[in-house]
């Protein structure tokens, strides 16, 4: 009779888990008007184009549009190209007019969450309006949002300029984003500091939950000791990716401790 083989127990610590993935149609509705310097324009388009890369990894698909006196559709669902989205974003040119911010909210609903547009059915629908001033339309702002509320868009406003610091202006940046406005609004005060808030508009976009497992007990038969390499290889990022093909992503596993029990 063979002799049994040692067993290797592995106390492991999981964290940052989510469940599957979430299926999202993010589009991009980028102000245009006169009042947005060069600069400030160039700055907007590396926000949108670091969003995008972050969330690339996740089941989604991007639009970017521009407003301003009129509005233009640079790229639609169907036309967003992964590996080449940079260079669509460098592609847009300032249009430099007025404010129609609900114009602009209006033709995203009507002309590109559709489904010849490429927006897909079960997706989460997120629009996402950048703005740095007054809107000279604020006052169809409730027919826009609820043609956006019947379509199931979550809009997120993000107000830039030193314009929002009026109370009027809040008003409008809380008229544009979807209930609760305290999820929704992104306020700042200039162009440079919307890097500091794209992290956190990535995880309110696809959250991830802050879960942590202690004391999971897996037991391995082994013929040899392993080394913490050898863990590593051979038996966490199996057991991670098979949870990764089960639909849990998960951020980190870490090894609390390890032992093994002679036969």
């Amino acid at each position: 009779m063979m002799n049994p083989l040692p067993l290797c127990v592995f106390m492991l610590a999981m964290s940052g888990c989510t469940t599957a993935q979430e299926t999202a149609d993010i589009a991009f509705l980028l102000d245009g008007s006169g009042s947005v310097t060069a600069d400030q324009f160039t700055t907007m388009k590396t926000f949108v184009k670091n969003v995008t890369r972050a969330l690339l990894d996740f089941d989604t698909l991007f639009a970017f549009v521009q407003y301003s006196a009129d509005t233009t559709i640079h790229v639609d669902f169907t036309q967003f190209n992964r590996t080449d989205f940079e260079n669509q974003v460098d592609n847009i040119t300032q249009i430099e007019l007025f404010t129609n911010t609900a114009k602009g909210i209006q033709t995203v609903v009507e002309d590109v969450f559709i489904s010849s547009a490429g927006a897909r059915p079960e997706a989460n629908r997120i629009l996402i309006v950048i703005t740095d001033g007054l809107s000279h339309d604020a006052q169809d702002f409730p027919n826009a949002t609820a043609l956006a509320d019947e379509k199931n868009i979550t809009r997120y406003a993000i107000g830039v300029g030193n314009a929002f610091t009026s109370n009027t202006a809040l008003g409008q940046l809380n008229s544009i984003a979807s209930s609760p406005a305290s999820d929704h609004v992104f306020r700042v005060d200039s162009f440079e500091v919307l890097e500091q808030i794209a992290s956190t508009l990535e995880k309110s976009i696809i959250p991830t939950a802050d879960v942590v497992v202690i004391g999971m007990r897996l037991e391995v038969s082994s013929t040899k000791s392993l080394n913490e390499t050898e863990i590593e290889e051979q038996i966490l990022k199996p057991f991670e990716d098979q949870l990764r093909d089960q639909g849990i992503a998960v951020a980190g596993i870490k090894l609390r401790r390890v032992y093994k029990i002679e036969p």
